[in-house]
This record gives structure tokens, C-alpha cells and sequence, in this order.
């Protein structure tokens, strides 16, 4: 089952390549400040995005954010190095999602709060999982040149 999205002005298209509805939510505070809340993403590697008006932001030492230039539609999330590409939930219909994990638990504000239960995992064991493999791929990096 393909599945399109589109940002507010239909100007950047997504489309997934399977249908994807298991929803993560990221508390951390960098997705917070970027989405003045929660983020909410599908993890679809292989999704296609397009679009003339697509920006990608730099926002940490491994990570970058592409949204629309023009309606400022939050697009996506990924490392810099590595296939990983978490798209914003929010650029498809909400047919069948759920939220299925949520990660940075800890850094969750206490004024808001899921009904879902879902797996919750902390900042710490994100960190635990995350930063060896971004670390060797950022070293595989500089060695080969790119």
C-alpha cells in the first residue's frame, strides 16, 4: 500500500512506499522548540520527498531537519550519515496511526500528557543506542572523504 502526504501548500509531496501507522513521538527539547510541542514521526527510510520549496536544516552535529520554505511545514528529521528518515505524522491522513513508542520520555514537560500507552524509552538509553552507531559512521565518514 503506497501512501502520499503533502505539506500545507501541497508544495513538498512524501510518499511512503508501504502504508506506515505505528506513530513515535519525540519530547526532547530540541523537537519541542522546533514543533512547539511533541514531534510525531513515521519511520520510513526509504520514503521519497519532493519538492522545489524543501529546506534542510543543520540542527545538531549529526542531525538535520527539512521543512517547507514556503508554508513552513515540518517535513522531516534524519542523521546526517546513516539511511534513517523519520517523517512528520502529521503530512498524511491520520487513517489507522497510533502511537506506538515515545522517546526522550524524561524530557516530557509535565503539562501535557498521551492517553496511548505506549513504549517509553528515555534520553539516556536513546543516547545508549544512538551514539555509538553515529559515531562510527561519522568516523567511516571522514576515512572514505565525503
Amino acid at each position: 500500500m503506497n501512501l502520499t502526504g503533502a505539506c500545507l501548500c501541497k508544495a513538498i509531496t512524501v510518499h511512503l512506499p508501504t502504508g506506515k501507522n505505528d506513530v513515535g513521538v519525540c519530547h526532547c527539547a530540541m523537537c519541542r522548540k522546533w514543533n512547539s510541542g511533541p514531534w510525531m514521526s513515521l519511520q520510513v527510510p526509504n520514503a521519497e520527498v519532493t519538492g522545489d520549496t524543501l529546506i534542510v536544516y543543520k540542527s545538531s552535529a549529526f542531525a538535520e531537519r527539512g521543512f517547507c520554505a514556503q508554508c513552513g511545514s515540518h517535513i522531516f528529521h534524519r542523521p546526517q550519515d546513516g539511511p534513517e528518515l523519520a517523517i512528520s505524522a502529521g503530512l498524511f491522513e491520520p487513517d489507522g496511526q497510533y502511537i506506538a513508542r515515545e522517546i526522550c520520555f524524561d524530557d516530557k514537560p509535565p503539562f501535557y500528557e498521551f492517553v496511548a500507552r505506549s513504549e517509553r524509552r528515555t534520553t539516556a538509553s536513546m543516547a545508549r543506542e544512538w551514539l555509538p552507531r553515529l559515531i562510527i559512521r561519522r568516523i567511516a565518514r571522514w576515512f572514505s572523504g565525503r
